[in-house]
C-alpha cells in the first residue's frame, strides 16, 4: 500500500495539532532511506510536554511520514553527511509550519530559530518529504529554497527536468497530469467534478480501447478497463485504494468494469466528491484493515496482519471474510502499527545478505568437496579389483606370454552361486611379460590404497565444516539487531571466510615478517569475536531458561553457565540454539520443558514450520564435537519431544 495525498493531509493535521512550537531535540538515521526526530512540544496549561519521535522515510516500497511511539532503531552508529547536515541547522529550532501542495504527495515542514540570543530575528529552514515511491525523498532547503542537502542525490543525468543536489534551486514535482483524446492535460479536480466530465473520460477510455494496435512504446492493456483504474488515470491524488473505495460505494464492487451507464456515472460522481470533499472538511476517520488467520481453533490463537489503511471509511472490506477493521482517533497511531518494523527488517536483511552469499557460497563447496570425497572413497573397489587381477596374473604367470593385449584366466579365489567357475579378462600392456604386467597394476593398487587411506579424515573433517557453516547461518538468521550480525560476522572472520579474522592477520604478519618490518604494528588487528550475553527468560514455573542464539553463546550456556544436572534442548536435526533449563536441585516439571522446546524450536531453523522435533538430556551427556567450531556438540541418552515453535517467555 502506498500512503496518497488524502492520509498525508489527514497526518499534517493530526502534526498541527500535536507538534506546532515542537523543539527538535535530537536527529537520527533508523536506517538508509529513514530520518527521525525527536520533537518536545509543551503541553497545555498544567500539564508537561511530550517527547515525539517523527518517522520520515524516503524507502521505494515503504516511503511514509507519522508519528512513531518507540524512538527507533538505528542500523549503523555513525550517522552519515546529512544526518550531521540536519543536526547543525535544525536541532535546537522550532517547527513554525507544516504544509502540502494541494493533492500533492509531499509535506512540509518549516522550522526556524533565532539568528542570536539577543534578538528577535529568525533563521527559518524547510524540510520537504516527497512520497512518491522510488522517487521519493527528503530534502533540506533555505528560507529562499536554495537545497543545503539531501538524503538522495539526483544528478542532471537522471532528471534534467530538476536536479536534486546542494547549491541547486529546488524545484518542486511536475504537476500531475493525464493523456486525454491523444492530449496531455491536468488532472481533474476531484472536488468540482461532474458527471459530464466523468463520461468523456468514460467514453475516451472505450475508445482507446477499440483502437486495434497501440502507439509504438506503449502497451495495449488486456480486457475492458476498470472503473478504479479510470479514476486513478484522470482524477487528482486518487489512488488504487481510494478509488476502489468510491467505485465500491457505487455498484458494491470495487472491479466494475468501465461503461457509459448515465445513472451509475452520476452516483460515482457524487461518492468520488463525498470521498475528496474530506481533503477539505478535515472530517477524519481513519481506519486499520487486518487479515485474520486462526491457527488454533481449540486454544482460540490466532495472527492477523495489516493490508490497509485510510483516514476514512473503508466499506469495500467489510463484508471480506477474515478481515478485521479497527478504528482509531490517529491516522499516526495506525501508520505506525501498519509499517510497524517493515523499513527495519528490510534494512537488516541488508545487512545480513553480504554474510549469507559468503556462506552460502562456502556451503555449496563443502557440499561439492563432499560428493567428489564419496568418490574418491569409491576407490577402494577399484584397488581391491587391481589387487586381484595382479595376483592372478603371478598365479598363471606360465600362461601369458609377452605381446598379449588382454588375457582370461579363472579366479580360483571365488566361485559363484552354483559352484561354477568365474574367468576374469585383464587388459595387458603388450611391451610387458606377465610379472611386468602384475608389477604394473600393484603399482595402481597402491597409489590408490594410499589415496584413499586420507579420503576417511577428510571425509570428518568436511562434514565439520560443514555443520559449521549451517550454524553459522543459523547464527545469521536469529541476528535481530545490528550488534547480533558483528558478532556473526567476526565469528565468519575468524573462521577465515571473510577478510579481517585471524587468519588474514596472521598472513599479514608473515608478510611482513619475510619482508624485514616485523616490528611495524599490523593495521586493523581483529579482535577474537565474543558472542554477547544469552538470552535469559522465566519460565512459568519459576525456572530459569538460558538461550543460545549464536555459536559463542551456545559454547557459554553449555558448557560454562550449566551443570551436570541441568537439562540442555536443542531442535533435532537442524542447527539452532542450545537451551539449558537450570534445575538447581528440582524436579523440572512437562510444562517447563514444553516451554522450553517451543524455545529451541523458535530459535533455531525451524522456526516457521508447524511442528518440530526438539531433543533434550541432562548436560552432563552432551560433549564438543571432535574437529567443531564453537557450540558444535555431540549428545546422547536423549528424549525427543514434538512442539510448535514459539517465542513463549511469558
Amino acid at each position: 500500500m502506498y500512503i496518497d495525498a488524502l492520509t498525508l493531509a489527514a497526518v499534517a493535521d493530526e502534526w498541527r495539532t500535536l507538534l506546532m512550537g515542537a523543539r527538535i531535540d535530537t536527529i537520527i538515521q533508523p536506517t538508509e532511506y529513514a530520518i527521525a526526530m525527536q520533537c518536545y512540544a509543551s503541553g497545555r496549561e498544567g500539564e508537561g510536554g511530550h517527547n515525539r519521535w517523527l518517522y520520515l522515510s524516503a524507502h521505494p516500497q515503504l516511503a511514509r511520514a507519522h508519528v512513531t511511539a518507540l524512538k527507533p532503531t538505528k542500523i549503523a552508529n555513525e550517522p552519515p553527511a546529512f544526518v550531521m547536515l540536519l543536526r547543525k541547522y535544525l536541532e535546537g529550532a522550532r517547527i513554525e509550519a507544516i504544509t502540502q501542495p494541494r493533492w500533492e504527495r509531499v509535506l512540509e515542514i518549516v522550522a526556524g530559530r533565532r539568528i542570536d540570543p539577543d534578538t528577535d530575528e529568525r533563521v527559518h529552514y524547510r524540510l520537504i518529504i516527497e512520497i512518491m515511491g522510488r522517487l521519493s525523498n527528503i530534502i533540506f532547503c533555505n528560507e529562499a529554497g536554495l537545497i543545503l542537502g539531501s538524503l538522495k542525490y539526483v544528478g542532471a543525468e537522471v532528471n534534467r527536468y530538476r536536479t536534486i543536489t546542494a547549491n541547486v534551486q529546488y524545484v518542486p514535482p511536475p504537476p500531475q497530469q493525464r493523456v486525454f483524446s491523444g492530449r496531455t492535460v491536468p488532472k481533474l479536480e476531484p472536488t468540482t467534478l461532474n458527471a459530464d466530465e466523468l463520461a468523456l473520460c468514460a467514453g475516451d477510455e472505450i475508445v482507446v480501447e477499440a483502437v486495434p494496435s497501440p502507439p509504438k512504446g506503449r502497451k495495449k492493456q488486456e480486457g475492458q478497463p476498470k472503473l478504479w483504474q479510470l479514476l486513478t488515470k484522470h482524477l487528482l491524488g486518487f489512488s488504487p485504494l481510494m478509488a476502489r473505495e468510491a467505485v465500491y460505494r457505487t455498484t458494491g464492487d470495487a472491479e466494475s468494469l468501465v461503461e457509459g451507464n448515465e445513472e451509475l456515472l452520476e452516483e460515482l460522481t457524487r461518492n468520488i466528491r463525498e470521498l475528496a470533499h474530506l481533503y477539505d472538511s478535515r472530517k477524519w476517520q481513519p481506519q486499520l484493515v487486518e487479515r485474520v488467520i486462526t491457527e488454533n481453533v481449540a486454544a482460540s490463537s490466532e495472527r492477523s496482519f495489516p493490508i490497509a489503511t485510510a483516514p476514512y471509511v473503508l466499506e469495500q472490506y467489510a463484508k471480506v471474510p477474515d478481515v478485521r477493521i479497527r478504528q482509531s482517533p490517529s491516522i499516526n497511531v495506525l501508520l505506525d502499527e501498519y509499517y510497524a518494523r517493515s523499513e527495519w527488517r528490510d534494512a537488516m536483511e541488508g545487512v545480513r545478505t553480504p554474510i549469507r552469499k559468503v556462506l552460502q557460497t562456502q556451503l555449496e563447496r563443502c557440499k561439492r568437496k563432499a560428493e567428489l570425497l564419496e568418490k574418491e572413497l569409491s576407490a577402494t573397489e577399484e584397488a581391491a579389483r587391481y589387487r586381484l587381477q595382479a595376483e592372478l596374473l603371478l598365479a598363471h604367470q606360465h600362461e601369458v606370454q609377452q605381446g598379449q593385449s588382454s588375457v582370461t584366466l579363472q579366479n580360483f579365489f571365488e566361485d559363484d552361486d552354483s559352484g561354477k567357475q568365474i574367468h576374469i579378462t585383464i587388459a595387458l600392456d603388450p611391451r610387458l611379460d606377465a610379472v611386468g604386467n602384475a608389477n604394473r597394476l600393484f603399482n595402481k593398487y597402491h597409489k590408490l590404497r594410499r589415496a584413499t587411506a586420507l579420503v576417511p579424515a577428510q571425509i570428518e573433517q568436511n562434514a565439520s565444516e560443514l555443520a559449521t557453516i549451517e550454524q553459522l547461518l543459523a547464527d545469521l538468521m536469529l541476528a535481530e539487531t545490528p550488534a547480533e550480525v558483528a558478532l556473526v560476522k567476526a565469528e565468519v572472520q575468524t573462521a577465515g571466510y571473510m577478510r579481517g579474522g585471524r587468519k588474514e592477520q596472521q598472513k599479514k604478519v608473515q608478510k611482513a615478517a619475510k619482508k624485514g618490518k616485523a616490528s611495524k604494528p599490523v593495521k586493523g588487528k581483529a579482535v577474537a569475536p565474543g558472542g554477547g550475553v544469552p538470552l535469559q527468560v522465566r519460565s512459568r514455573d519459576g525456572f530459569t531458561i538460558l538461550i543460545g542464539k549464536n555459536s559463542r553463546q551456545n559454547e557459554e550456556v553449555t558448557f560454562r553457565q550449566a551443570t551436570a544436572n541441568d537439562l540442555w534442548l536443542h531442535a533435532r536435526g537442524v542447527p539452532g540454539a542450545h537451551v539449558i533449563i537450570k534445575a538447581a536441585g528440582r524436579e523440572i516439571p512437562r510444562s517447563t520443558i514444553q516451554q522450553a522446546a517451543s524455545l529451541a524450536a523458535y530459535y533455531s531453523q525451524a522456526r516457521g514450520t508447524t511442528t518440530a522435533p526438539v531433543d533434550y538430556t541432562l548436560q552432563r551427556h552432551v560433549r564438543h564435537m571432535k574437529g567443531g567450531g564453537p557450540g558444535m556438540v555431540v549428545y546422547e541418552r536423549e528424549r525427543t519431544l514434538y512442539v510448535e515453535p514459539e517465542n513463549t517467555v511469558g
